[in-house]
């Protein structure tokens, strides 16, 4: 019986030895997964509104993510990255985002006398160049804009939208940089801007205060980021800018939140002179203000205006805020039209060059 026992001892040692091995292996293989993936984990992290749950997961990443990088672990998910030509998949650089602003100016109306000249008529072969640019609302809009000012002949545009971006988030997409790099680039006349779908949740100060949406600090920071965009604008030489406000939503909280930005863009564009602002919220919502999927079109048939998760807009609902876009466009830059024979127009190419 004793010879059984001592081998009995041996075999039930290495079961354990094994087990043992296995729980090792484990450990060691999430500690290697969460070394690997920390800088995409970092990434997620940093992307959620700023709030607990932001912070709490930052402070169990950011060692991570330093050990990965110390240690080389990032390396193969960047270089795959770019082999594969796609975004790298950690954080885009330090948590301080360096915001452009415009530069300073006197107290008082900006631009007055540049928005009561006359803008130069759009000729064919020197079109006038429209930026168009947003968040994922923008993106139906702007296709039927961009659709309706190629019709024209004389609208150079440009479409330029970005999914889940605003202003309340500069380290996510950075608006400020993209619309100066996007003005010395592109050259526009005017602008069409739709921001506003993202933008209903907290934001940070260049001084690292947070304020939270809705609060007296948040709007006079929102405000401050609405207005700098403008000047960003007018300082590249736009002459004119079209900030189309959000359309009604569903949601009773949503739309109350709507409302709030809507009444920062339209007060912001009231203090412009250059600045248009156009009405989503009418455009798309029943004469007595109230949401509805389904709106008649000029012959009287209904239209589905809205997205089956009922606040994206379908093309036709993208199609009544781009006619509003080009109606406004047409009463300024293409009402007036160079002689058909002899003469110049003033207006007309001696200006056109200057309206890109």
């Amino acid at each position: 019986m004793a010879e059984p026992e001592r081998e009995a001892r041996p075999a039930d040692g290495r079961r354990r030895r094994s087990a043992a091995s296995v729980l090792v292996v484990i450990l060691v293989a999430f500690v290697l997964g969460a070394l690997l993936n920390a800088p995409a984990m970092k990434r997620t992290a940093l992307e959620l509104p700023y709030g607990g749950e932001r912070s709490f997961r930052l402070a169990l990443l950011n060692p991570l993510a330093a050990m990965s990088h110390w240690f080389f672990l990032d390396r193969p998910a960047k270089l795959t990255a770019a082999a594969l030509d796609r975004p790298d998949p950690g954080p885009a650089g330090d948590d301080v985002v360096v915001v452009v602003t415009p530069s300073p100016r006197p107290p008082k109306k900006p631009h007055a006398g540049d928005a009561n000249r006359p803008l130069p008529a759009p000729l064919k072969g020197h079109p006038m160049h429209l930026y168009i640019a947003g968040d994922s609302m923008m993106g139906l809009p702007g296709m039927a804009l961009v659709n309706l000012s190629r019709k024209t002949r004389l609208i150079k545009p440009k479409l330029d939208y970005r999914i889940s971006s605003g202003l309340c988030r500069p380290d996510f997409f950075n608006w400020p940089a993209q619309l100066q790099q996007q003005v010395k680039k592109f050259n526009p006349g005017a602008v069409a801007l739709m921001f506003g779908a993202n933008d209903n949740q907290a934001l940070q100060t260049s001084s690292g205060d947070v304020y939270q949406f809705e609060s007296d600090g948040w709007k006079k920071e929102y405000r401050r980021r609405v207005r700098d965009a403008i000047l960003l604008l007018l300082d590249g030489g736009v002459r004119r800018v079209y900030w189309i406000g959000l359309p009604v939503m569903p949601g009773a909280t949503y739309n109350r939140q709507v409302k709030v930005l809507n009444e920062i863009y339209r007060a912001e564009a009231a203090t412009h002179p250059e600045v248009r602002y156009i009405d989503a919220y009418a455009l798309l919502s029943t004469d007595g203000g109230a949401y509805t999927q389904y709106l008649r079109d000029a012959d009287g048939d209904m239209q589905q205006v809205r997205e089956t998760d009922g606040e994206h807009l379908t093309y036709a609902g993208g199609m009544r805020i781009a006619d509003a876009v080009v109606h406004a466009i047409k009463q300024e830059w293409l009402a007036r039209r160079s002689p058909a024979k002899g003469g110049s127009s003033r207006e007309g190419s001696g200006g056109a060059k200057s309206t890109h």
